[in-house]
């Protein structure tokens, strides 16, 4: 019993880990998205003779407007669809989250022989 409380806690644990990433990683590409948008919008105002610079590394390149327009579209569609698939993982970490909450709860209720071992290692 133990042992079988011990993988649900870290099937919790790291599903709860997971879940930290994926809203972190969904934060950035919000962040990003963002960005690409206001920096898209700001660029229309721009004149088609104005030179224009992309960022590469530590140095900046001449690019056309229609370049740098096309770059942030598809930095902010890639965006969109990275945030995307992040809810539906999350829908899945979601679940699996209350699956071992679950589990653990229905391990833990009635059964007092698991409650005293865990109150003897200092789970609990």
């Amino acid at each position: 019993a133990f042992k079988q409380f011990v993988e649900l806690q870290t099937k919790y644990a790291d599903a709860t880990s997971q879940m930290k990433g994926l809203r972190d990683s969904v934060r950035m590409r919000e962040h990003e998205r963002t960005r690409a948008k206001l920096t898209n919008k700001e660029m229309e105002a721009v004149d088609e003779s104005t030179r224009l610079f992309k960022p590469l590394g530590r140095s900046f390149v001449l690019e056309s407007k229609e370049t740098l327009v096309k770059g942030l579209e598809e930095a902010s569609a890639a965006a969109t669809t990275d945030i995307e698939n992040a809810m539906a993982r999350r829908e899945y970490l979601m679940k699996q989250l209350s699956e071992a909450e679950m589990n653990l709860r229905e391990l833990m209720q009635g059964n007092e022989a698991l409650a005293k071992e865990l109150q003897e290692r200092g789970v609990v």
